[in-house]
């Protein structure tokens, strides 16, 4: 993505959008496609994998994506975040095959375009984002911890 193009905020004329019923129902058929791996309710568009006290993995969906990214836990800014992160540089961006400042407000996005209004799209998700979240939980967990 990089920053030069942000779906959430592409005007809605004449595309369909997926409604809060459809988004629940992905969720719920993808949290219980990573049954027993215990994923969050994040908010109505994403879905988090929490790594450890100060490390969360968000799942998320658009009307044409879906990607994981990095942040801190809920009320944490995104500056906080990067910079815990950049002690780590680069080569946790290279283990994770992302950016840590490639898309502003994002640590680490990964996205994949995929129909989501497109119900038969779902499971290519749910596959999709297992991947990568394990991939993700995998490398984030082998960083070393402050252990005050």
């Amino acid at each position: 993505m990089n920053g030069e193009f942000n779906e959430w905020d592409i005007e809605r004329t004449g595309l369909r959008s997926l409604s809060s019923p459809e988004i629940k129902r992905f969720w719920d058929g993808y949290v219980a496609f990573r049954k027993p791996v215990e994923i969050a309710h994040g908010s109505l568009w994403s879905r988090w994998r929490v790594v450890s006290e100060d490390l969360v993995i968000s799942l998320y969906l658009t009307n044409r994506s879906v990607g994981v990214f990095v942040r801190g836990q809920r009320g944490e800014r995104y500056k906080t975040t990067v910079e815990r992160l950049s002690a780590f540089e680069p080569s946790l961006g290279v283990a994770l095959g992302a950016s840590l400042r490639g898309y502003e407000g994002c640590c680490y996005l990964s996205n994949h375009a995929l129909p989501v209004t497109d119900p038969t799209s779902w499971p290519q998700g749910y596959a999709l984002l297992a991947e990568r979240e394990e991939r993700y939980f995998r490398v984030l967990s082998a960083l070393p911890r402050d252990t005050d």
